[in-house]
Parts: C-alpha cells; sequence; structure tokens
C-alpha cells in the first residue's frame, strides 16, 4: 500500500495537484518524442573469490548510466539475481499513471476488487466516488466515476444487504475518510519482464508507478530513488540462465499518446522508435548451488546430511532418485537408503536411513535433470565428495 499523495499523483495525469507532478513541473525532463528509458536498475550476482566461488549482489544501472555513477555501479549485466530481484524502470517522462495503476473499491467490480481510473478524472472524482455508502448514488456518477460495477449480476460489497446493481457505484476504499484512495495496484500487463517465452508473474501490489522524481540524486534513497519510475517486483524471481527484457502494453503512453522506447545505453538525446523496447535486455544467472558438507572434506561424520541450497526456487518434481544420485568412491559400494526433505522451496536436504560405511568416500551428484521453478535446468551437474570418518 503507498501513501495518500502517492495514489492521487499516480492518477493526477493532466491536472495540477498540490504536492504532485504534473506535465509542467520540473521534473518533465524530456517531453519531447517518445518516452524514453533512461535507465534501469536491479540487482546482480558477482563473484567475490574466485578461488570458493563466493558470490555477492549488488544493485547497478543495468541499463543507462549518470552523471555521478561509476563503472561498478553502471554496465551490463549478465548475472542478474534470480531471486529478490526489484527492477527500477526511471522514465525521462512522465507516462499516463491512469494507464498503469487502477485501485481498490469496497467490492467486487468485475473479475476482481480493483477499478481503472478514467484518463482525466481529478481527486476530487474520486473524492466523491469515496464518500459514505448512502450518498454513493448521488455523488458518484457520470464520465469520470470511478469504481462502478460492471457485472450483470451486480456486486457484491461487505456490510452491504443487496448488491450493488450494474452501473452503479461500488465506492473507493477509504477507511481514513480523507477522500483519497487507500490502495493502488499496477494494471497487471501493462508493465512486464518477458524472459524468452515465460511471462515473469509480478507482485502487482508491490510494483507500482512512482510519477516524481528527476536526474539529481536525493540525500535519502541515493540512485535508488530517481524517477519518475516504474517498480518491478517479480513474485516469485526470475527463471534462471535466460535472456529477459522489457514489456510494455500498447495502453502505457505519454500525454501525446507516444509509447515507451529504449535509446542506446539510455541516451535521451538519440533517437529511438515510439513502443521499441528492445534495446535493454539482461541475462540471469544461472542455477546453482551451494552445500553446506565442503567438497572433499574428510573426517565426515557417518551420520551425516547432505544439504545444499538452491540461488533460486525448485521444481521440486524434478529433485528425485534419478536426479540426485549418490554413490561411492569408486562406484559399487553399498549405499543406504536415502530421503529428500526441501525447505523454502531452495534448500535441498538429503537424509540417510542408516550410518554410512567408515572411512568411505562419497559422491552426490545433483544432475541437470534438476530444474528451477520456471523449469530452467542445471547447466552443469552439482558434485559433492567427502569421506567418512572411522
Amino acid at each position: 500500500m503507498k501513501t495518500v499523495l502517492n495514489v492521487i499523483c499516480a492518477f493526477a495525469a493532466t491536472i495540477t495537484v498540490a504536492g504532485c507532478t504534473d506535465y509542467e513541473s520540473e521534473t518533465d525532463l524530456n517531453p519531447a518524442g517518445p518516452p524514453m528509458i533512461q535507465q534501469v536498475r536491479f540487482k546482480e550476482t558477482y563473484v567475490t573469490n574466485v578461488m570458493t566461488g563466493a558470490t555477492s549482489e549488488r544493485f547497478v544501472f543495468g541499463f543507462g548510466n549518470h552523471p555521478m555513477a561509476t563503472e561498478m555501479d553502471a554496465h551490463p549485466v549478465a548475472s542478474a539475481t534470480a531471486q529478490g530481484n526489484p527492477f527500477r524502470v526511471i522514465m525521462d517522462e512522465l507516462l499516463v499513471g491512469n494507464n498503469l495503476e487502477e485501485i481498490a473499491c469496497r467490492g467486487q467490480v468485475d473479475s476482481d476488487v480493483f477499478a481503472r481510473v478514467p484518463r482525466g478524472a481529478t481527486p476530487d472524482d474520486i473524492a466523491r466516488c469515496s464518500a459514505a455508502q448512502d450518498v454513493l448514488p448521488s455523488t458518484c456518477a457520470g464520465e469520470f466515476a470511478v469504481c462502478v460495477c460492471e457485472n450483470d449480476a451486480g456486486c457484491a460489497v461487505p456490510n452491504v444487504l443487496e448488491p450493488i446493481a450494474k452501473g452503479k457505484p461500488v465506492g473507493v476504499v477509504d477507511i481514513n475518510q480523507d477522500g483519497a484512495a487507500d490502495e493502488s495496484r499496477l494494471i497487471d500487463g501493462s508493465v512486464g519482464l518477458q524472459c524468452g517465452a515465460i511471462a515473469v508473474p509480478l507482485d502487482l501490489d508491490s510494483s507500482y508507478w512512482n510519477p516524481s522524481g528527476n536526474q539529481q540524486v536525493p540525500a535519502m534513497g541515493g540512485f535508488g530513488a530517481l524517477g519518475p519510475a516504474i517498480v518491478l517486483l517479480p513474485t516469485r524471481g526470475l527463471p534462471t540462465n535466460i535472456e529477459c527484457q522489457l514489456q510494455f502494453s500498447g495502453e502505457v503512453v505519454d500525454k501525446q499518446g507516444i509509447a515507451p522506447c529504449t535509446p542506446p545505453n539510455g541516451d535521451v538525446n538519440a533517437n529511438c522508435t515510439a513502443g521499441d523496447v528492445s534495446g535493454f535486455k539482461f541475462k540471469v544467472e544461472p542455477l546453482r548451488f551451494e552445500t553446506d558438507t565442503p567438497s572433499v572434506a574428510t573426517g565426515v561424520n557417518r551420520m551425516t546430511n547432505v544439504t545444499v541450497i538452491a540461488n533460486s526456487l525448485l521444481d521440486l518434481t524434478s529433485v528425485t532418485m534419478a536426479n540426485v544420485r549418490v554413490e561411492t568412491v569408486p562406484p559399487g559400494g553399498p549405499v543406504p537408503t536415502y530421503t529428500f526433505t526441501v525447505m523454502t522451496g531452495k534448500t535441498v536436504n538429503l537424509t540417510f536411513a542408516t550410518p554410512l560405511a567408515a572411512t568411505t568416500q562419497y559422491r552426490v551428484t545433483f544432475t541437470t535433470g534438476v530444474k528451477d521453478g520456471f523449469g530452467q535446468p542445471l547447466p552443469s551437474a552439482h558434485v559433492v565428495t567427502f569421506t567418512t570418518a572411522n
């Protein structure tokens, strides 16, 4: 849920509202030509120790640059972090917020409880549709009415005995009674991330349009607060080891009705074709495991478990005996029965039914049959070897 000011500003697409960004404000950075994606910030995973393969994460400009950014801050990304990776898409001018976000209603208005705000609607229109339920029919009407029932069978509203008839107002959620919408969310399909044939699911409630900001880095938030920006948060991460890019619906435009595009490396002084966002692409890190038991460890307890942690959510159906094999080195020695427990969708714990043989080397192989939650496989087998104690 965002602040009231953000909600009001998100829909103040063609008007001036105190405290909001309008089309003639100082944040109207580069209104000539198509709206351009100036920067995209997101997390990359990078190697911190070549010998051990240890990694860390950092936010970078994976597209575009900034005068205050170093080479470490801004460069193409070939290993975008698969999990917990928000994207901040920074525009060079304002977009029409009504085509990016919708607001919460008091009950279902169509297939859900969210409704779009008509372009041209003002905060006063939203206030009129935020009134008490008994006066809504007289205050919330006309072409700029918000949260109007669209279902033939009517729309149910909690604590209202009779369904609201089609064409009548359901009412805007305004619990604090300040005349503004309490909650908004990104319109499904307005902006997205496409990875090959995979449309990445987004958390629509946590993703949003921030219509304020400029290229001056604020004291609070730094590069992470640049705007105006669209913030996208994938629901269950990104598919691993695949190239991804942005997607916009045809409704996402600036005040002149022009679709966004990506100029070369975010240079807003260069040209780009409206609607063409193919200039920004990035590669996601491959699926990989980290192992609690050090590889090639010796003197390992014969009652040990083998635990590996993936960098992405796993396809649990792929964690099978066929894809996770245990054998002695050299092969042919006895291996106790083992079972799997998968915790938090990423941690695989392999447990043996009886103690392992003494002073014996074992090899555990996670084959390329193991996949992430999007069906992307391990690029190569992950192997753990260890030798048990006496």
